[in-house]
């Protein structure tokens, strides 16, 4: 469920880790494990939004930040997915973030996954956390918290082609 607005409690550790702990069960082929997980903290949440002064607000009211990258060994040199392998890498690493984000909600906790509506150029974000980007490519940020309102209130945009729009059984 996309959370806008979060409480101040802080997250406990071990929940972080049992999320990091199913994402990284996440499918992927051969074992290439090529998702990487960066938690920012308060210094590096300040720095994140020095770079975008005019969402500083907004960001400060995140609890918690988890930058996601992908390993980046199949991409082509314009940045764009080259190779099986990289279009499989990359579907592995958000099978892992879905994961990672079912995980916390289990637990009560709410998150979004932020990529472009930062505001921020992805190697900035890199750069700030010492990523090498030639190695790894941004997949984006999963901000996570507890929810000022509860994730059963909570609904699900509608989606516009439901069940029978993306469902078939064949004979």
């Amino acid at each position: 469920m996309r959370v806008k607005e979060y409480d101040s409690r802080p997250v406990p550790p071990d929940s972080i880790r049992r999320a990091l702990d199913a994402a990284i069960l996440a499918p992927n082929h051969f074992l290439t494990e090529p998702w990487r997980f960066y938690e920012l903290g308060p210094t590096a949440r300040q720095a994140v939004g020095a770079l975008n002064p005019a969402k500083q607000e907004v960001f400060a009211k995140v609890p918690g930040w988890m930058m996601v990258t992908v390993a980046a060994s199949e991409y082509a040199a314009d940045g764009s997915l080259s190779t099986k392998k990289g279009l499989e890498d990359h579907a592995a690493t958000a099978c892992a973030v879905q994961n990672f984000m079912l995980s916390l909600a289990a637990e009560g906790l709410g998150t979004k996954w932020m990529t472009g509506a930062l505001g921020i150029v992805p190697e900035k974000l890199m750069d700030l956390a010492g990523v090498n980007a030639t190695a790894e490519r941004f997949m984006g940020m999963v901000w996570y918290g507890y929810p000022q309102t509860q994730l059963e209130s909570l609904t699900a945009p509608a989606r516009k082609l439901g069940v029978e729009g993306v469902y078939k059984v064949l004979a």
